[in-house]
């Protein structure tokens, strides 16, 4: 196949700046370095290079001599005893391309680019401490955002579950006609006003993100930082298990890909608005799920008591709040599962584009609370205590747990005897309680369904209280002090902030999706549960900042800048970090992947000739199961990936 002038071209450019990299210490050029810049691998630039005639190799001269003969790449490569790929990569695309004075137009600006360019860099090595000159240069070149003009372009088109995306001329003309007591006009006051604050934040550190000055972030642009998204959040994620041990973790750094901490993780920078629904949609992309099965997000058990004190009447009252109700319609609960066919990343890059409008009614406030009212508050139930048995001693110890809750009256509202023992035929103590008066432990014996479940229409940035400098999980004591202070923390402080809100809602009647109560931040640690058979858990939590990343040499502040300006631009999560591989639907969880890696690279040594043969037998049926899954071994990033 002929080469087009496109690819010609490129070619041309990528040949161009490996000549840039032939200097006197390093005569012979650097395929690495121009691997990295091009973003592709190392093998394509060697290709491209024989191409073009820039390098020369044996190997390639006897392979073209025995294609000249009309040897096929398979018969050339059992003449030459390489395998086909091999011979294949020293192949060039279409016989050689040399450079020329008759280059394209675009080929000379590129090559003069070039020249300017290799200057540049020697300027650069002289004056690498300055961190204001490394900004400079990337300030120099705005086609490495040429990778998502279409996603840009995405954003602002408005879909059922996409609204229109403000601009900043629509903004100002707004703001120049404005109603001051218009809802949109006193938004656009407090983004400008958070702007403003914004101003007086040290923004020039090594790790910065959120609060990174957008003067700065619109020089290296190019162009003025959309006004929205009007920040941006970076998200840790991390696979965990309550029952993995030890061996789990030393599977997942022996063959999972795990280099950096314990377990496989993601660092994701969002829009701040990004709600959770579409945070749902995020994590399955991230992580290689195919959305597949059922999920939730919950806080721990801790936050979730002391938004509520504890007691079900006060659960009750932020249903709809915070808490989805356990009695919401299935219905409502998929309103946003509509793949029909194709690509599952197409689909799932639409649901976590924003601007972001929730379309699930049944998380709406007076549905929620709609609910609540069937419940009867004065309803009576037995609360039954069991205590620990030692099985050592075969005595009870004095810890008393909850065993069971029942009500009292029978469906032909009857009352029933109070239960005695448990399932294993143990005593039980059993307490006597209203509805209102039940713990949050007791309530979810009641509901089918876990009704501590949060409300997924709710933007991360009313469910997250994010950490400074350090992230969360450095157990840094200071920065989670501070964070605890300004969490919504307390069930006294959610009324007191809330209840206007909520009385004004009731009041008024309107129940849309885009009518409901924002809160300030109730939690530091989010936890996304996936696959309730398999149980998959995903630990989440929020930081202004990349510190650890720069500071570990796993991204630099350029490429943080420039995924800071994708995501505003693209109004689209960008992930900035990953440790380990992607796993998949089905395999059991995280035990059952732990197991699925040991099975696939099988320790052979010590083996029977039959035992080796069925543990590589085990390898490929393993392999060939995960392949029908879509699972793929992926471990590495190129630069910073537009999920």
């Amino acid at each position: 196949m002929a080469i087009s002038q496109k690819d010609r071209e490129f070619m041309e450019e990528v040949a161009e700046y490996y000549r840039g990299t032939m200097v006197p210490d390093q005569p012979e050029g650097s395929i690495r370095d121009t691997a990295i810049f091009f973003g592709i691998n190392r093998t394509k630039v060697r290709k491209i290079l024989i191409t073009t005639g820039d390098i020369a190799s044996v190997i390639t001269d006897e392979a073209l001599a025995l294609k000249g003969k009309g040897f096929s790449n398979k018969e050339i490569a059992e003449k030459m005893h390489m395998s086909e790929a091999t011979i294949s990569t020293y192949l060039p695309y279409d016989g050689r391309i040399y450079g020329s004075d008759d280059a394209s137009v675009h080929a000379k600006e590129v090559r003069k680019y070039r020249e300017y360019e290799r200057d540049q860099q020697e300027r650069q090595k002289k004056l690498k401490a300055n961190k204001g000159e490394r900004e400079m240069e990337a300030k120099k070149d705005y086609s490495w955002k040429d990778e998502w003009a279409k996603e840009v372009k995405m954003s602002y088109k408005e879909t059922d579950t996409r609204p229109h995306r403000m601009s900043w001329d629509e903004a100002e003309e707004l703001w120049k006609n404005a109603d001051y007591d218009h809802p949109l006009v006193q938004d656009l006051m407090e983004k400008m006003e958070e702007g403003l604050k914004k101003k007086d934040v040290e923004s020039d550190f090594p790790g910065a993100l959120e609060s990174r000055d957008e003067d700065i972030l619109a020089e290296i642009s190019g162009e003025r930082m959309p006004f929205e998204p009007r920040t941006v959040y970076r998200l840790h994620m991390e696979l965990t298990h309550e029952y993995a041990d030890s061996r789990d973790w030393e599977v997942l750094k022996t063959y999972g890909g795990v280099k950096h901490g314990n377990t496989i993780s993601r660092d994701i920078i969002v829009p701040y608005d990004m709600p959770l629904y579409a945070i749902h949609f995020v994590i399955q992309r991230a992580f290689g799920w195919q959305n597949s099965h059922l999920h939730q997000f919950r806080i721990s058990e801790e936050r979730y008591k002391a938004l509520t004190d504890d007691n079900a009447e006060k659960w009750r009252k932020i249903v709809g709040v915070v808490f989805r109700s356990p009695l919401m319609r299935e219905a409502d609960e998929f309103w946003a599962d509509d793949y029909n066919g194709g690509s599952v990343k197409n689909w799932l890059r639409k649901k976590y584009t924003g601007p972001y409008m929730s379309q699930c009614h049944g998380e709406g406030l007076i549905s929620c609370q709609a609910d609540m009212m069937h419940l009867d508050m004065d309803e009576e139930y037995y609360v039954s205590y069991a205590r620990s048995y030692n099985h050592e001693s075969r005595e009870y110890d004095g810890h008393e747990y909850l065993n069971g809750v029942r009500p009292v009256l029978d469906m032909n509202g009857k009352e029933t005897e109070p239960p005695k023992k448990d399932w294993s035929g143990r005593p039980v103590r059993v307490e006597r309680r209203q509805f209102s008066d039940l713990s949050t432990d007791a309530v979810r014996y009641v509901f089918d369904r876990y009704p501590f479940a949060l409300i997924e229409r709710l933007p991360i940035w009313s469910v997250l209280g994010k950490t400074g400098r350090k992230p969360l999980h450095d157990n840094n004591v200071e920065d989670i002090k501070a964070l605890e202070a300004s969490l919504c923390s307390t069930s006294e402080a959610l009324e007191e902030e809330l209840y206007p809100y909520i009385r004004k809602i009731l009041s008024d009647g309107i129940d849309s999706p885009a009518y409901q109560i924002s809160l300030l931040p109730f939690t530091d640690k989010l936890i996304y549960e996936y696959d309730f058979g398999d149980d998959w858990e995903v630990e989440i939590t929020a930081s202004r900042d990349c510190v650890d990343l720069v500071e570990s040499g796993r991204i630099t502040q350029t490429e943080l800048d420039r995924a800071n300006i994708k995501c505003r631009e693209t109004y689209r999560p960008v992930l900035i970090a990953r440790d380990g591989i992607d796993v998949m639907d089905d395999v059991g969880g995280l035990p059952g992947f732990t197991n699925f890696l040991e099975s696939i690279n099988p320790v052979l040594d010590g083996l029977t000739p039959e035992e080796r043969e069925e543990a590589m037998q085990e390898k490929r049926d393993w392999l060939v199961w995960a392949k029908g899954q879509g699972w793929k071994r992926n471990e590495k990033m190129r630069n910073i990936n537009l999920l």
